[in-house]
């Protein structure tokens, strides 16, 4: 059985001082809070979908693929 991984997040901060929220491993975004509390709060119950995290992998492989030839 696969270990789950705990996503890892990346911060941008809008004009308006809210902050987006994107998922490091499905590249979803989180959450768009203007409240750090509100923030963590989503980040610490997002799940990542697994058709997202298959289409990140098939992207990934053909990336890989395209920069060997």
């Amino acid at each position: 059985m696969g270990k789950t991984l705990r996503p890892e997040f990346t911060h941008r901060t809008n004009e308006d001082g809210s902050i987006q929220s994107y998922c490091s491993q499905c590249f979803a975004t989180v959450s768009d809070a203007g409240d750090p509390k509100q923030l963590q709060s989503a980040e610490r119950e997002h799940r990542c979908d697994s058709r997202l995290l298959e289409m990140v992998e098939k992207y990934r492989s053909i990336s890989r693929l395209r920069s060997v030839a």
